[in-house]
This record gives C-alpha cells, structure tokens and sequence, in this order.
C-alpha cells in the first residue's frame, strides 16, 4: 500500500482512511473565500500552510511532493482555486472528495497523436466509498499538541477513533452510555457513584455518571472537550474524588472522540496516568438539522425521548458560526420492573439477603416477623428486598446550549469563541432507610413489654423511600485567536469552567430526632397512624451545594524547526496557567453526623493556582525512523513542581508495516476534591486491648482474660497528603498490506505509585500511629481513618484493533471492525508491606471485545454490532473461592455477548431514518455475587431489549 501524506486544519488531523483511487478530476470551486498567505517554500509544507488556513484536508502520497517546490501564494480565494495555483506546474491535479476533502495524484501525461483515432477510452471506475470522509476518520491526532501531517506513520501511542457515524450507529443516547461499553473502559454509574461506596450507607448524594480506564478509577482517566479540561462535577465523591460528569455533554454536538492510551501526563499534564479521552464538538455545519429520537424497551419502559435542533451559517470573509440546542428526557427504571434483580439468591443455591424485618433474640434470630400488612409475603414474613427499590435507571432531564464562532482576520489570523450551557436533573431512588431499633423493656411496640429488651429489625416504610434530586449546571467559555507567521502557527486562549450542583435528599433519618421522637412516644413503630409532621421531623430534608469552577489562560506556538538528513523537525510549546476553586456546602445535619449510617460531609471552600510548561519535538532520525519528545513541567500551589518526560519512536520496518512504543512518567498532586474524609462502617469499634492499643478509656470484658476496647469510629482529612506518580511504557505494531485491512496490536505496561487509599491503625499501628485517638489522661478513646500514600497498582495488557473493508460495485461496501482489551495483570498493594495480589478477572471481566458489521447499499446503512465481556472470579485472589459459592458451584461469572442492529436510510434529499435495536437476544444479566444483586452495574445494561427511532430532516 502507498504511503498517504495530508496537509490538514489545525481542527482537522489524523485519519485511518487510505488512498484515493486514481480518477482524474479538477477541484471544482467552493462557496467559502479564504485569504492566504502562503511563503515559497517546499510543496509540502505550501499544502500544509493551505490546508491549516482553510481548514481542509488534503491527502496524497509522500513521493509525489518530493524535491517540488512552491512559488507561494497570496490573495483571497476559495481553497480549490488557492489549491488549483499551487500546483501549476508541479504535475500534480487534485480530485474533490468533498467539501473539504481534496486528493492528490500525478497529472497524466500528455498524449502524443495517434495515427489513427484513439478508442474512446473506458470511464473511470466510481472512487471507492473507503476514501470518502466518512471512512476517513480525520481528527486532531490526540496525545501531541504538534499537528500531523504524514497519514504514512500511526500515531506513537494507541488511539481508538469514534466517529460521527459510529455515534449514530451505536443507538447509545448519551456520552456515559457509549464510552462505557468500549473496550478497556469500566462504567461510574451515577447510582453506584450516589451511594457513595454501596452498604451501609444509605445516604443516596450526587448523581455524576464517567468511565475510566484499564481500571485505574476516574483518578487516573483525563476528559478534555476539545483539548482543554473543563471543571469537575460540582459534589465530592468520598470515594472516587472528583468526577468528570459525562451527563452535561449530549451526543448530538459532539463530532468525534479519540481514546489515547497509555500515560499522556507529559502532554496534558495530571489525571492522565491511564489515557486520555478527548470529547471533540462540532464547529461549524451547513444549512440546518432538526432530529428527533423516541427510545422505548421491550417492556414497554425505561423510555427516551430528544430533540436536537442545529444551524450552521457562513459569515463575511470566510466566518463561519454554529448553534445548536438540545432537549433530552428519561423515564425512571426500577429494580421492581425486572425479575432478575432481587436480594434473594437462593435460585442460583445461594443465600437469601433480603432483611427479614422483625423481633431478634439474643443471637440474632427472628422471633416474630414486624412490618405493615401490605409489605408481608403470602407466608406473612417481612423481606425487605433492596435492590426492588433502587434504581436501575434514574429519572432524567437535560437540556443544553452551544455555539461555536469563528472568524478570520486579515491574511493570517482568525479568532473564535465557543460557549456550552447544560443544565442536568436527574432523580435516583433506594430502598427505605432501615436499622436494628433497641427497644427498652417499657417500651410498648417491645416484644415482651416489661420483659427483656428486645431488639427490632425495622424500615421506615412510613417515611417513604430515600430519594434524591440533583440538579447541575454548567457552563462552558472558551475564547481564542490564532496567527501564523510564516510557518509558525502561535495560539492564546482563555477559559472559563464552571459546574454548580444542588442536591436535596429525602428520608433519612435524624438520629437527635429520632431518639427524641421514640423516647416520648411521638412516633410509634409500625403505627401506620403517625403524624405527618413528627414524620417530617424524625425524616428533614438535606439539601448540599457544590460548585467547581476552572479558570484558565493557555498560550502555544509550533511549527518546523530545523532539517536534519532524514526530514524537518517540528516543535510545539506553550505555558498553561489555571485557577481551580471549589466551594462545598453540605446540609448543617450532615456535618454534625446526625443523619444515622450515613457518612460526615465537610464544608470546602478553597481556590489553588497552577503552572505548566510543555515542549514537545517530533524528529525523523533516520529515514524509516521517527522520534517523539515530550517535557512537561507542572507546578500546583502547595507542592513542589515536577517534571514529566516522555518518549515515542515509530519505525516503519516496511512500507505495510510500523512498529511504536512509548515510555513516560506521570505526575498527579492530590486535587481540592482529595483533600477529603473517607467513609467510616460505622460510629463505633470493639478491638481487643493489648500491648499495640494501650490502655483504653472504656473496656469490657468478653470471656475470661480478655478486654476489648470500645472506641469511638470517626475520620479526619490529611493534609500532608502527596503527590501520585506513575510509569507507563506501550508497545506494539501496526500493519495495513493493502488499502482495505489494518491491524493495530499493543500491549500497555502502567505502574501508579503512592495511591492514595484508606488507612487506619488497625491496618499497621505503627505505620498508621497518628490513627490512635487519645484523651486528655493519654487513654485510648477512638480510631480514625484517613487517606494516605500508601498503594501501588501494576497494570499490564493488550490492545487490538483491526478493519477490513470491501467495496464491490454489485453488492455495495463491506466494512468488519474489532477492537479487544484483554487486561493481562491488575497488581495492587494496599501498604508497603502488604501483599501484591492481581485482581485480573476478579469482580470484572479481564477481557472485552467490541465488533462491528456494516453494510452500506446505495442508500441503506446497515450495523450489526456485537459486545463480548469475559468470564469474572467472584471473590479475592488471596482466598479460595468462599464456600457458599464452591458449594453451589457459583465461583464465577460467565462470559456474555449482546448484539445490536442498527437500520438507516438516507434516501431522501432532507431526511434521514434510523432504526436501532439494542440487546437483539434480549439478555438477561447473570451475576452471582450476592450483594450485587443479579447484575453488574458497571457493565451490564438492565434495560434489556431495546428500540430508539431517530428522525433527522436538513433544510
């Protein structure tokens, strides 16, 4: 297969197409004047100066430009006309793809006279449906702030390409959603996120929904929006930090979205030590587009509904501006609304973990069966099945704006803006609260009045359901100029960030009120007859606030640098300054702990500066061999500066044939939203007094000799915490014989050291001694956790990516893709001590695979696409598998595979028509992991079987 070289917009880039066919065709002129201004200079570079100026695309095979020179170019023209001049001369003619898509080829030669006539010569063949744009997948190679050029050399680290197209086919309605079902990447479901790390708590907060990869949590997994950070969700997570909400960004304005793996910190600085997702929005469009989607399940619920509304118009003097709105709803799903999902395993032969609400004795067996009538089972027990209450799916409703301006100025300048407003509410619900209620011999719901104290295993039926209500808003400004001087392009631009959430809470329970209400005798158990308002004294509403803002200010330069003997180098630079804030309100009863099993919040008002520096060298040092540099220099206010490198180097063994690899290091200083308290299990502690304890404030005696000690359970934030840092090292092949199969195989090595985990005392009291709690006298009193530096984490794997693509002039284009990770080792180390285990295929599945069918027919589009997740171990990897499920033979999760079709017809000149249909088998989860009961929040999709009708109409 030839070599391709393109020269590309500083909004376009790389691309997985390859080259055109040979129909010779004149570029034929566009409605948009661009002025240039063009040096002489080699040919190569000219194309390029072109293309980055009116932003277009221009592709052609690296000998064709060799040793041509240009004679330069200024005036205003359209880019096929400015196209047309430069290659006078050079023997060269360029064929229109599209609007903005020219190919290159050697102009035929002239035809000497025949001395008869010719025969009429046979028409070109149609151009292959693989080199038009829609195959092509141009975009700003991510990982490199250095623009590509050459489409001959893959990118230095792996890359997966989502497309426009692919987004449409996919069926998925929002970015959470379609992210986290690719390959490698695990889903932060906004209702594992809200439980803030599951039972006991029952306090629902937040409803931020991310992904991450190669499962180094969202810590470890950049989002940028086109090629900038934007501020975190609004409300701390105690368990994940800060989150990048996927929910504020719909599909409908989003282009395109690279995957880079690997560590990226030496190019885009902390939270990139397991890759980079980089969301790219649409910048300009013709004419305008109104869609709409209506999705409904099998069952008739769970149903969607948008409307997307777009206009692009083109401004004086080649500006163009964009605008766009979008409307999306989302109806509630339960756990009640599927069979499947339920704390009673015992079908599988395993264990029934629904709460069997009612009297206990001494040793915690039921004596009597306690609840209201309409909540017993036909046998008159009282389960309380949990997961029939939680959401599976939550009750949604977003609403968006963008637009996006640009306009040049003069010959060699141009600015833009862009502005994105979202608002997000979303309503999440579980089960009612529920505790174990110590019940005085005098009580008179006791079950033995005047008796024994008796305890009650009892749910605040009459409180209602915890539920909670989050509303976010967002907005989004970025302002930018560019100029080119000469063949350096130099960049400024400002941005603000802003993410501000409101979240309300309904039926906790007061633990001050609660104790009150109970001892007066105000509220009775299981009444049915209590007032509403003790009901609403012993259940308040909490209402929390957060806001995450993100102030920054980047300036940037690149171009070519100097020649050596294999070709130009190029360098890019730049320094990047940043604001963050974050102001954290909880609700007054938060703080004071007295919402019962529910964690402490901290009120947060803080602000840091930030400082980086970056330079990146692209250099071929030898004729088949390319060199990537990279030097990152970052300083956040209250920690030292580090520096990150990075290197990278492709060597095209044979003209079919790259080999890459990449080594980097990783730096990430501990953000406002780590600067945190950690979840405790609960407000109290019993551990047995000894030399390690010391003498305890409050003992008890539990059998001859031996003394426990009975602690207070509480947490405090560190602030000494430090940096995170890693290492990360890739390397693999790609090969692509000829223009219609390319194969990309990597293997990934990434080593995260001091993690920052959970600690107390009891984890190693002399590692952890400031954990012990002292009173006035020296006597022990309480254990407190905290995070610390403490872990290291080893992940080893491989990617793949292959495509084969077909076109025959009967039956249309073929195109078959896969893409696989398999995650080959996961090592954790919880404390320099501890033991290293490899979680690998532990409560996840260490493989996914995602492949994908189209078929394009004049004009219909069809998708089949297929989703593969491995088996999963069920336990840890230091332990056998536990004997209730060796018992039952359930000490795995099997393997599954879901299919979707996707249906589209374009047969109209302003409509378009598109059927999908998610889950076509209409798979039922299996997961035999009893407290997750039945399914995998993380990937399976409990919607099963499911329909979205979109409609688009173009005017």
């Amino acid at each position: 297969m030839a070599r391709v070289r393109y020269a590309l917009a500083i909004s376009g880039a790389f691309c997985l197409g390859l080259s055109a066919p040979g129909a010779v065709a004149s570029a034929a002129a566009a409605p948009t004047v661009t002025r240039f201004a063009i040096p002489a200079g080699p040919l190569d570079d000219a194309l390029q100066a072109l293309a980055t100026q009116s932003r277009v695309q221009i592709l052609y095979a690296p000998n064709l430009v060799l040793g041509k020179r240009s004679g330069g170019l200024r005036g205003e023209l359209s880019p096929a006309q400015a196209l047309e001049r430069l290659l006078r001369g050079s023997g060269l003619n360029a064929m229109r793809v599209n609007d903005d898509t020219f190919v290159l080829q050697s102009a035929p030669p002239p035809i000497a006279k025949p001395p008869r006539p010719a025969p009429r010569p046979r028409p070109a063949p149609p151009p292959l449906r693989s080199t038009e744009p829609t195959n092509l997948g141009t975009v700003q190679v991510t990982g490199s702030h250095i623009p590509r050029s050459d489409l001959e050399s893959v990118s230095v680290s792996p890359m997966t390409l989502i497309s426009r197209e692919d987004i449409e086919a996919s069926g998925h309605q929002t970015l959470f959603e379609l992210l986290r079902f690719q390959p490698g990447m695990i889903g932060h479901h906004p209702v594992d996120v809200a439980a803030e790390g599951g039972q006991p708590y029952q306090q629902l907060f937040a409803a931020a929904a991310t992904t991450s990869l190669n499962a180094l949590g969202p810590r470890g997994t950049l989002f940028l929006v086109d090629g900038q950070r934007i501020a975190n969700y609004g409300l701390i997570s105690a368990e994940l930090g800060g989150l990048t909400d996927l929910e504020g960004i719909p599909l409908s304005i989003v282009e395109r979205i690279e995957i880079i793996r690997g560590g990226a910190s030496a190019i885009y600085g902390a939270d990139a030590m397991a890759g980079v997702v980089n969301i790219i929005l649409k910048k300009d469009q013709q004419g305008s587009e109104v869609t709409a989607r209506l999705g409904i399940s099998d069952r008739n619920d769970a149903k969607q509904r948008r409307i997307s509304v777009g206009s692009g118009f083109d401004l004086r003097r080649g500006g163009n501006l964009l605008l766009s709105a979008d409307y999306f709803q989302q109806d509630a799903l339960y756990g009640s609304q599927r069979s499947w999902r339920t704390m009673d395993r015992s079908g599988d032969g395993l264990r029934d973990l629904r709460i069997q609400l009612g009297y206990l004795s001494d040793d915690n067996t039921r004596l009597w069966a306690y609840c209201p009538r309409q909540r017993r089972d036909q046998k008159g027990y009282c389960p309380l099945d949990t997961a029939k209450w939680i959401s599976l799916q939550p009750e949604a409703e977003r609403r968006s704006f963008y637009g996006h301006w640009r306009q040049p100025i003069g010959a060699d300048s141009e600015v833009y803006a862009s502005l994105r407003l979202g608002e997000v509410s979303q309503q999440l619900q579980s089960a009612p609260f529920y505790a174990n209620v110590f019940l005085p011999p005098d009580h008179p719901d006791a079950f033995w009045p005047g008796g024994e104290p008796t305890t009650l295993q009892y749910a605040f039926y009459d409180v209602g359901p915890i539920r909670t209500r989050s509303q976010a808003r967002t907005i989004d400004l970025n302002l930018g100029a560019k100029t080119y001087r000469g063949d350096w392009e130099w960049s400024a631009s400002v941005g603000h960030h802003e993410n501000d959430v409101t979240n309300r809470i309904d039926g906790l329970v007061s633990l001050s009120q609660f104790y009150e209400l109970a001892g007066t005798l105000d509220y009775r158990f299981n009444s049915g007859g209590n007032a509403r308002e003790v009901l609403d004294r012993l259940s308040p509403r909490a209402t929390a606030r957060g806001r995450a803002r993100l102030d920054q200010l980047s300036l940037g330069v690149h171009g070519p640098w100097f020649e050596l003997p294999a070709g130009r180098t190029r360098v890019a630079a730049g320094l990047e300054l940043s604001r963050d804030s974050l102001m954290n309100q909880p609700d007054p009863l938060m703080e004071d702990h007295d919402f019962a099993f529910s964690p402490p919040k901290v009120a947060v008002d803080q602000s840091r500066n930030q400082a980086a520096f970056y330079a990146e060298l692209s250099a071929p040092l030898a004729q088949r061999l390319q060199g990537e540099f990279a030097l990152r220099a970052d300083r956040r206010q209250g920690y030292n500066h580090r520096v990150s490198p990075k290197l990278g180097l492709k060597w095209n063994a044979l003209d079919t044939l790259t080999f890459r690899g990449t080594l980097a290091s990783g730096y990430r200083a501990p953000s406002l939203f780590e600067l945190r308290r950690p979840n405790v299990d609960g407000n109290s502690l019993f551990v047995v007094q000894d030399d390690t304890t010391g003498p305890c404030r409050n003992t008890a005696q539990v059998e001859a000799g031996v003394e426990v000690c009975m602690l207070a359970r509480s947490a405090f934030e560190n602030n000494q915490l430090k940096p995170e840092t890693s290492r990360s090292r890739t390397l693999g092949f790609v090969w692509s014989p000829d223009e219609r199969f390319s194969l990309a195989l990597d293997y990934f090595d990434i080593r995260r050291r001091n993690e920052i985990l959970k600690v107390n005392a009891l984890d190693d009291p002399e590692a952890f001694e400031r954990s012990f709690k002292h009173d006035g006298n020296g006597l022990l009193v309480g254990i407190d956790d905290y995070y610390e530096n403490i872990g290291t984490t080893d992940v080893r794997g491989w990617e793949i990516d292959a495509e084969y693509r077909l076109q025959t002039q009967r039956y249309g284009r073929f195109s078959l893709r896969l893409s696989g990770n398999y995650l080959d080792r996961l090592v954790r180390r919880n404390a320099p001590d501890a033991p290293a285990l490899d979680y690998a295929g532990y409560n996840g599945p260490d493989r996914t695979a995602l492949a994908g069918l189209e078929w394009a027919y004049g004009r219909w589009a069809t998708t089949l696409s297929m989703r593969a997740l491995g088996p999963s171990k069920i336990g840890r990897p230091d332990e056998d598998c536990p004997k209730v499920y060796a018992a039952a033979g359930r000490c795995s999760n099997p393997g599954s595979a879901t299919v979707d079709l996707n249906l589209a017809y374009t047969g109209d000149t302003h409509w378009r028509f598109s059927l999908n249909v998610h889950d076509l088998g209409d798979r039922r989860p299996v997961n035999y992991d009893m407290l997750k009961g039945g399914y995998d929040i993380a990937y399976d999709d409990p919607r099963g079987r499911y329909y979205l009708l979109s409609a688009s109409y173009r005017f």
